[in-house]
């Protein structure tokens, strides 16, 4: 079984090919799920309160695709491994209250990740994200959870350590080479291409400028659709 993803503007009598894999890995912030209000929030009280807002835009750049302690150890690296992880604590607990209320899916994602499941598509999402943020994130902007997830609770190495999309490929049964990686940021694309370097990899939005110039790009979702083979 394969999956082909389809895209169409309208403009085309035929939808257009983008591409075409025995499995999907999704990211979820900025891929399917647009949380960045929240995250510019959270980084900015986080600079402030720890002396930093000068810094703000230095951690923005930085953070995107990273798990939270990975991005606190990398901004407090004079404190200790306790504190970095009481520091982590607060930090998660305090982004799952901000989020309520204040997610949406990326447009045309919910309608497709709902198409995919319900077509038996083997897919899995792939998130920095703690388990307990991931869900409320994906059930406020309404996006349905795969059965399959990997999320920074089950990796030792974050993104863009390719750990985490090589666990979700052998979840999945798949290999990591027949896989398509559908991500928005810099440290996700690497860590798609560190799992293996014939890795298919979808950009969601115009982020990751480093990227190979023949990566594929879609703006959002919409008019992406799927054929089974």
């Amino acid at each position: 079984m394969s999956v082909q993803l389809l895209s169409s503007d309208g403009s085309a009598e035929e939808p257009a090919p983008l591409a075409r894999a025995e499995a999907i890995l999704c990211d979820m912030d900025g891929t399917l799920v647009d949380s960045s209000a929240v995250v510019e929030s959270m980084w900015s009280s986080f600079a402030r309160d720890h002396g930093m807002s000068e810094r703000f835009d230095e951690i923005m750049a930085y953070s995107p695709g990273r798990t939270g302690i990975d991005t606190i150890r990398r901004f407090l690296p004079d404190l200790t491994a306790e504190e970095h992880d009481a520091i982590h604590e607060r930090f998660a607990r305090e982004e799952i209250v901000r989020t309520a209320g204040r997610m949406a899916d990326i447009p045309g994602a919910a309608a497709l990740v709902t198409a995919l499941l319900e077509a038996d598509v083997p897919l899995a999402l792939v998130t920095s994200a703690p388990m307990e943020l991931m869900r409320v994130r994906m059930e406020e902007a309404g996006v349905p959870i795969p059965s399959i997830v990997v999320s920074a609770d089950d990796v030792e190495r974050g993104k863009p350590d390719p750990d985490a999309y090589l666990k979700a490929a052998e979840l999945l049964g798949v290999p990591i080479a027949s896989c398509l990686v559908l991500e928005d940021a810099a440290s996700g694309y690497t860590a798609a291409r560190r799992a293996s370097a014939q890795v298919l990899v979808l950009l969601v939005g115009n982020g990751v400028p480093e990227a190979d110039p023949g990566t594929l790009r879609i703006p959002d979702f919409t008019g992406v659709t799927f054929t089974i083979h």
